[in-house]
């Protein structure tokens, strides 16, 4: 009777020491760990008190998950949703937007498992994420293509207006140097329509860019190529030169 009381203690002392290893595991994750019966937080890990700006594990002790949505209906929303599905695959994972105890909103990944696909609101493991840093490098990233298209487009109308530009220039000089020579005053004028004429096919084909396509440079430039951009065939000017699609 002594010895099984004794390997009885070693074995209670044995869950225990697992217990504290598995609850220091749980307490030092990046990610918001939670235990949730019937949409009420029955645990926490402190990374749910940072993500959401609370002071206390405390405070979602026996607190419904209301409080990290924006408004009632978005709550009842979601909870339709999350029985409807994990009654069906047993985990779920997605974004959403949530909310901190001052109000303030944040992006976030959530996955949660249910134990019972008969009552799959029952019982809940839910990891919560914050994807804000993500989130932002996302959009930043996007902010640099997005410049990075104006640039090359605004390098590509510098480049093809600034031709018939600089020749209207050079021939409206000639002409005021030379306008008592009739043929050199027609060959001028002829000169400057067909230049404006080439002005007006460049802002069309401006109009008209559908596709995104460049073409190199000297200087390691990459303009947009506006001839090869628009929809139907592709029109070649003049001044054209070979160009390569990305």
């Amino acid at each position: 009777m002594q010895k099984k009381s004794k390997t009885l203690l070693l074995n209670e002392e044995k869950i225990g020491r697992q217990e504290l290893i598995l609850e220091k595991i749980l307490e030092t994750c990046p990610v918001g760990i939670a235990l949730v019966e019937n949409r009420v937080y029955k645990w926490v890990n402190q990374e749910m008190v940072r993500i959401f700006g609370y002071d206390s594990k405390e405070e979602f002790e026996e607190k419904s998950v209301r409080i990290i949505y924006s408004s009632l209906e978005e709550y009842e929303q979601v909870g339709e949703w999350l029985y409807r599905d994990l009654a069906v695959k047993g985990t779920l994972e997605y974004e959403i937007t949530l909310c901190r105890k001052d109000q303030s909103l944040f992006p976030a990944n959530v996955r949660i498992n249910c134990a019972d696909g008969d009552n799959p609101m029952g019982w809940n493991i839910v990891i919560y994420t914050d994807i804000s840093q993500k989130k932002a490098a996302q959009k930043a990233a996007a902010e640099r293509e997005r410049l990075q298209g104006v640039l090359e487009m605004a390098g590509a109308v510098c480049h093809e207006i600034n031709q018939p530009l600089q020749a209207i220039i050079g021939f409206s000089d000639l002409l005021l140097l030379e306008r008592d020579d009739e043929k050199i005053m027609d060959r001028g004028l002829n000169a400057i329509k067909s230049q404006a004429e080439r002005l007006g096919r460049i802002t069309q084909k401006l109009s008209g860019v559908t596709r995104y396509k460049t073409v190199e440079y000297p200087g390691n430039r990459t303009i947009v190529d506006i001839w090869g951009s628009g929809g139907g065939s592709h029109e070649v000017d003049p001044e054209e030169v070979p160009s390569s699609e990305n």
